[in-house]
């Protein structure tokens, strides 16, 4: 395989059981984030039911971003783009109020140098063993989107121009729209048709999802045909190929694979719960043991919990199907805990480590962090039900 998974930022856990499930539902009711102006489940978590290490980790994670941030907005070294969309993120999973404070200002410093930094729609290419495009345009999208999203809810408006923040957000799914294979995947680079891979396709799908959710009208088609490529990649054990066809399983790009399918607005059984099994069976700690050349511990872990989080949403009524989620999510904060160094950042690990010089930890630090807040649902993706938006 290559590099491809260097941004694209898993598997999970237990027992396989057979009893009959819920009817899975459609995408389209009601919103459940607090963040969206929902009201949560009794049963979702809440930051005083995590434990105290999880809790602390998190908040160093984002001390750690603030105090690391570049004069200039930017995180990161060779990816500044995905990693600073990243960054974002990951402080806009923390807080239903993340537009406050001193990480407040680093994140709206991350958002403005993400415009910046966008021409015609269009992000960078960046990298030095491997030259991608996508994955900056799909992570600053996506922080765009959120970002521009989660404007409409808070109290506490961000100090920058939120249509602009809008019209960014167009313009790049647009672009995103057009570098569409015909096969209805994505590659690295842009205007590679014929081209396309399971990474780049996660980085594209789940940014035009986001959009979409925030009213921004994106083609119906071109989703579909994103998840479409993710579905047939899909090998008979459950894993997922690298590309369509070529019998690659991945690991942490299965994670990837369920946590973007779930964002389908008509859940698919077969698929969803194939892709469930096999993360069973291979375990969060399976995923932090170095297992091929193309080790990316970080973003098995969170696209895994990301998966697990909304399946467990799905089937939230099947107490056997709730406490395996659950406790896939839980075994990846002990292995992501231990890992924080004392300044509290995350350090690189394996692919990353290896191949990309250099690379500051901010690349590690923004997914360790986004993925302790994940089972918290801020980011309108980690929801199987889109946020009512409000009348504007």
């Amino acid at each position: 395989m290559t590099g491809s998974r260097i941004l694209g930022i898993g598997l999970v856990l237990g027992t396989w059981f057979a009893p009959v499930l819920p009817s899975p539902s459609d995408r389209g009711d009601e919103g459940i984030s607090v963040a969206q102006g929902q009201e949560k489940k009794p049963d979702e978590k809440k930051p005083e039911h995590l434990s105290k290490e999880v809790a602390a980790a998190r908040e160093k994670g984002l001390d750690w971003l603030t105090k690391n941030q570049e004069a200039n907005g930017a995180w990161g070294k060779s990816y500044t783009i995905g990693i600073t969309g990243m960054g974002c993120l990951a402080f806009l999973s923390a807080t239903d109020e993340p537009f406050t404070g001193e990480r407040g200002k680093s994140l709206v410093k991350g958002l403005q140098f993400l415009m910046d930094n966008q021409k015609d729609g269009m992000f960078l290419t960046q990298g030095q063993s491997v030259r991608t495009w996508i994955h900056g345009q799909g992570f600053a999208s996506l922080a765009l989107s959120e970002a521009y999203g989660r404007s409409l809810f808070c109290k506490v408006k961000p100090d920058i121009d939120v249509q602009k923040i809008r019209t960014a957000v167009v313009e790049s799914v647009k672009a995103i729209a057009k570098n569409q294979s015909k096969s209805g995947g994505w590659y690295y680079t842009r205007g590679h048709l014929n081209q396309d891979e399971g990474a780049t396709t996660v980085c594209a799908v789940q940014a035009l999802v986001s959009a979409e959710n925030f009213g921004i009208e994106i083609d119906p088609q071109v989703i579909d045909k994103g998840f479409e490529y993710l579905k047939k990649s899909q090998n008979k054990d459950g894993s997922f190929n690298y590309i369509l066809g070529d019998g690659q399983s991945m690991k942490g790009g299965t994670a990837a694979g369920v946590a973007t399918l779930g964002l389908m607005k008509k859940f698919d059984f077969t698929v969803m719960i194939n892709g469930y099994k096999y993360l069973l069976d291979f375990t969060p700690a399976r995923m932090s043991a170095p297992h091929t050349p193309w080790y990316f511990p970080y973003y098995g872990h969170y696209y895994g919990t990301m998966g697990m989080h909304l399946l467990g949403q799905e089937y939230k009524d099947d107490k056997e199907f709730r406490t395996n989620t659950t406790r896939y999510i839980a075994e990846t904060q002990k292995e992501l805990v231990p890992w924080q160094q004392e300044d509290g950042g995350w350090p690189n690990k394996g692919w990353i480590k290896d191949q990309e010089k250099g690379e500051t930890n901010a690349y590690s630090t923004t997914f360790a962090a986004m993925t302790l807040f994940v089972p918290e649902g801020r980011l309108s993706i980690y929801n199987r039900i889109p946020p009512k938006l409000p009348k504007q």
